[in-house]
């Protein structure tokens, strides 16, 4: 973020199934979140995948960035992301052709290398053993050869039409990563690169994964210049006391987790009486502070401060409140109380 530019904020949704409610509804409640981030500014609305969790409808995002593409018109919709090892590349290929016949030109494919799931269910989404056991840059360059229809030399399955065929309908590539290794990958590609700083909170090395990336890229035709999305968690209310509940549910909701229990996403009652042992407090606290918690001034502060210091072109956040009303009355505050602390950062003393 430099001089006077307002920073990109885009959206990424999990999807939250609240306690009390079910798939249809949380479906619903996540169509009208795209349509409401649509309406306050945001740049992309991006669903993640992830499975065996049952607080999070998020296992097959296309499913809901196809729904989504008939409640918007201007936003664009992306994977946050497909986690490649879990699918075959020219199914990949096909559905995100497909889904940019829905949404001409503002589609994005968020690629990642984590199962986003237990092993357990990653080796029963792979299916028979050795079906999807190709390393990720392999998969990824037929994944490429697929969407684009540019085949090496010798490729075995040089040929091959991704449907629905046409021009431009393969969107822009973007490589998740909580490291360096997608760094590198989407160098070498040309991809934008989304660092995963809501799972590795780290900004020194979400800094030097940026500038690895800026300093190995090779620009594309959908990339001419290297593009860092940041994602954070986010929880933010009127004031940092309601915040702090409102944040109470996340880390349960993450200690069930690593329990390897699924449940729906618990409410703020719940996890307020849950009979934490200590050592399960104590893990709760430091998975939900994980997140950017607090008031909308402070949150505005620290997210602007998080693009400067990890070099970020764009944050894309993550309102982790399972309540609707509430989540949506998240991105109001963080779109108004970011445009207002740019606005004093500008304005001459």
């Amino acid at each position: 973020m430099t001089g006077s530019r307002a920073l990109p904020l885009s959206v990424l949704d999990l999807v939250p199934v609240p306690l009390g409610t079910g798939a249809p509804q949380a479906v619903e409640d996540a169509l009208t979140y795209a349509a409401e981030a649509e309406r306050l500014g945001y740049h992309r609305y991006w669903v993640a995948e992830h499975h065996n969790m049952g607080a999070l409808a998020s296992s097959v995002p296309l499913a809901v960035l196809a729904a989504a593409s008939q409640r918007t018109t201007r936003i664009r919709l992306g994977s946050g992301g497909v986690m490649l090892p879990n699918h075959a590349p020219l199914s990949v290929a096909e559905g995100y052709r497909l889904l940019s016949a829905l949404a001409p030109g503002r589609v994005d494919l968020g690629l990642g290398r984590a199962p986003g799931t237990d092993g357990r269910t990653a080796r029963a989404l792979r299916g028979a053993p050795g079906l999807l056991e190709e390393p990720f840059e392999r998969q990824l360059a037929d994944l490429m050869a697929f969407g684009t229809g540019e085949y090496p030399a010798g490729h075995p399955f040089a040929g091959t039409v991704a449907a629905p065929a046409g021009e431009g309908l393969f969107p822009p590539l973007w490589i998740l990563s909580s490291s360096g290794y997608g760094a590198h990958v989407a160098a070498h590609v040309g991809a934008g690169l989304a660092f995963a700083w809501h799972i590795n909170p780290d900004t020194a090395q979400a800094r030097a994964a940026a500038d690895a990336y800026r300093a190995a890229f090779q620009p594309s035709a959908a990339f001419p210049q290297p593009r860092v999305l940041v994602a954070a968690s986010v929880v933010t209310a009127p004031t940092a006391e309601e915040a702090e509940d409102l944040s109470l549910p996340l880390g349960l909701m993450f200690l069930r987790l690593t329990r390897g229990e699924s449940a729906p996403y618990p409410s703020v009652a719940e996890a307020r009486a849950y009979p934490y042992s200590t050592q399960e407090r104590a893990l709760a606290d430091s998975l939900r502070r994980r997140a950017v918690i607090g008031d909308p001034a402070s949150v505005a502060a620290r997210l602007c401060a998080l693009a400067r210091d990890t070099g970020a072109d764009e944050l894309i956040i993550s309102v982790n409140i399972p309540d609707p009303a509430l989540r949506q009355r998240a991105l109001v505050l963080v779109m108004n109380a970011v445009r207002a602390h740019e606005a004093r950062e500008v304005t001459p003393v």
